[in-house]
């Protein structure tokens, strides 16, 4: 049997990454296939691409909007 406290942190996690894809996904400045979130406990990892400075500037916004973000490496790359 899956502990509580186990099966939260993974559902926590998948939460959390399902949530920050659909904000940037339904955000016309950004192509949702071009980034990819990763999640580690309140730590947030955005890799990929966009189009400009300010796009990379407003991703880390939407990760770093979300409630128990603690961290957010934004990765992102203008490409």
């Amino acid at each position: 049997m899956t502990e509580p406290h186990e099966r939260t942190s993974a559902n926590a996690a998948e939460e959390i990454t399902d949530d920050i894809d659909h904000v940037l996904g339904h955000s016309w400045f950004f192509d949702p296939q071009t980034i990819t979130v990763t999640v580690d406990g309140g730590r947030i990892r955005l890799t990929g691409t966009v189009r400009s400075d300010r796009e990379r500037r407003m991703a880390a916004a939407a990760a770093w909007s979300h409630e128990g973000v603690t961290d957010v490496d934004n990765q992102l790359v203008v490409a």
